[in-house]
């Protein structure tokens, strides 16, 4: 079964690969808070420059520039530092997903390998308070708005009225063809959604709470899949009865 720090390596290899196919080259400072992830030019001002043909706003790129995102009170903000860095929208958006899955990948593992090895003790443990949203670092900007791989917005954390919430029944195809598919492998996981649908991970993750909420799986476990829960199907023998006397 994969674990959380499998899971953090994957998507550090996707990273890297990323990062070479545009020439860029990255830091990742995990050891110290805030988290802080950095990207810059990985071979001189020319390539920066061919990096930019298909960004939406051309501009001055200064070659000592690296555009740095902060993780800090559970805010994801970016800023750049030492000139212009200018990316394209499509390119920002990858190094952004990826990244917020390497982000909670790697706390889960460093949360449940200080948990493991007993480094805190009880009295020690950190306790949750409800504050008031953190204001963003000095100079950084908001996120916009992230979307998948496949162009839907990410869910947020905020309360839809009810009358907007949309109602989830088995009539909607992608909902039914993710029951049927998990119900086939008898296990549940955003990666078999993935592969079979052809879908990103958000997209994967959101029909998974979808099953959960029609009582198709069972809740989130950790790094284990879902559990598929028992449904009820039409008895062979009833149906062979019922044509009989038709």
């Amino acid at each position: 079964m994969p674990t959380e720090l499998s899971m953090y390596e994957a998507q550090v290899k996707k990273m890297q690969d990323l990062c070479e196919e545009h020439d860029l080259t990255y830091r990742f400072v995990k050891d110290q808070y805030p988290v802080i992830f950095t990207i810059r030019l990985a071979s001189g001002f020319d390539a920066q420059l061919s990096m930019m043909e298909h960004a939406e706003e051309d501009g001055f790129v200064s070659p000592d520039a690296r555009m740095s995102w902060i993780y800090e009170d559970g805010v994801l903000s970016v800023k750049v530092t030492g000139g212009t860095f200018t990316i394209s929208k499509v390119l920002r958006t990858k190094i952004e997903n990826i990244l917020s899955k390497m982000i909670a990948y790697w706390q889960a593992f460093f949360f449940r390998d200080v948990i493991e090895r007993k480094l805190l003790s009880p009295k020690t443990l950190p306790t949750a308070e409800d504050d008031d949203k953190a204001p963003l670092p000095e100079g950084a900007e908001p996120l916009e708005e992230l979307v998948d791989e496949d162009g839907d917005e990410l869910p947020t954390d905020e309360a839809e009225d009810d009358g907007d919430r949309p109602v989830l029944t088995m009539d909607d195809p992608e909902i039914a063809e993710a029951a049927r598919i998990v119900r086939m492998a008898n296990t549940a996981s955003a990666s078999l959604l993935q592969r079979h649908m052809k879908i990103g991970y958000a997209k994967a993750s959101r029909l998974l709470d979808y099953l959960e909420t029609l009582g198709v799986i069972g809740p989130f476990n950790g790094s284990e899949p879902r559990e598929v829960l028992a449904y009820d199907t039409p008895d062979e023998s009833e149906e062979g009865s019922a044509d009989d006397e038709a």
